[in-house]
């Protein structure tokens, strides 16, 4: 089981709830359903989804081109998109494929977290030193073409796919920039995206700059190493810098909020659908650098993971937060795999 993780997701992504069903043809998964009704979901008619697929079996006027994959990979996200909740998705496995590529840290495409704002697709952030930030694109950007195809109604996941490409070939973006009504189109030539965990640098002799664009799997302990480095160079104090992070797996921010604050610190509490707790995520060792003194900068593109450690170092250890208003994701999202 992957490690629970927050994620606006390319994504995005940071991260994404996915449903992932057997590899059954549509017609026999559909009786086996009807088969299956237990007393807790009598409320939930199958039999018209089961009609309209009859329907197009005898009457469709080219019956040769139906794909039965393909009809029950539609039925099954048109049943999860009618929760109309951008962090609830099911992902095909070429989609899984790809999302699991972005947490990994490296793909082929433009660099740009994507996300949806009353159903508007949008760039959560675009990623520093990426053709979409060489571009121009920002936080708040809407996209309203992918090369000719509206994003009306595109899943972020969908979105992703068809943005993302093979190194050297281009993409069209049809852009309508935050708070303006005016459309421009971009055309932007893919390449391969390395995003490494952070960077980090000494300024003005003494203070230590990190810069964290991403929570991966070892987020926290290269943090950890980059201070380390940054004291022996005879740093003083840190500037943690948040920036245009989306986010990504959640144990890496309580971890990384670990190294600050004392052992056994509550960093986030997690409630489900009854209001009720479900965990509280706690650190789990002594802080490494509770005395040294530090800043933390955000803005608008910083999502979810990055405001987990905003929040609890703000709250925690006092921490001041400099920038703007971040993002604003507070769901925490798992991944559930299935057979396919």
């Amino acid at each position: 089981m992957k490690p629970k993780f927050l994620t606006i997701i390319l994504i995005l992504a940071t991260a994404l709830g996915s449903f992932i069903l057997g590899g059954l043809y549509f017609d026999s998964y559909v009786q086996s359903f009807l088969g299956q009704q237990s007393s807790d979901n009598q409320n939930f008619d199958i039999q018209p989804l089961w009609r309209v697929y009859s329907f197009l079996q005898d009457k469709y006027l080219y019956p040769q081109s139906i794909q039965e994959d393909k009809l029950e990979l539609g039925a099954i996200q048109g049943l999860v998109k009618a929760l109309d909740d951008p962090y609830t998705v099911y992902l095909s496995a070429e989609e899984y494929t790809a999302f699991e590529e972005n947490l990994e840290g490296s793909f082929e495409g433009i660099g740009a977290e994507l996300g949806l704002r009353d159903g508007q697709l949008i760039v959560v952030s675009p990623i520093e030193g990426t053709p979409a930030s060489q571009a121009g694109i920002l936080p708040g950007d809407a996209i309203i073409r992918i090369d000719d195809q509206t994003t009306e109604g595109l899943s972020v996941e969908t979105a992703v796919t068809k943005i993302r490409g093979e190194k050297g070939t281009k993409v069209r973006l049809d852009i309508q920039p935050a708070k303006e009504t005016k459309i421009r189109s971009i055309e932007i030539i893919r390449q391969t995206i390395d995003i490494p965990n952070l960077k980090s640098e000494i300024r003005n002799s003494n203070i230590g700059v990190v810069s964290v664009s991403q929570f991966q799997t070892n987020t926290a302990a290269d943090l950890d190493l980059a201070i380390d480095s940054l004291l022996q160079k005879g740093a003083k104090s840190l500037i943690l810098d948040l920036r245009y992070n989306p986010g990504g797996y959640l144990q890496s921010a309580v971890d990384m909020v670990g190294l600050f604050v004392p052992r056994g610190s509550l960093v986030v509490t997690e409630k489900g659908k009854d209001g009720k707790v479900i965990e509280q995520l706690k650190t789990k060792k002594p802080a490494k650098y509770e005395s040294m003194p530090m800043v933390i900068l955000i803005n608008e593109g910083s999502a979810s993971a990055s405001e987990i450690v905003a929040g609890a170092m703000r709250d925690i250890k006092k921490t001041q937060l400099i920038g703007k208003k971040s993002f604003g994701k507070g769901v925490v999202q798992s991944v559930q795999q299935f057979p396919d």
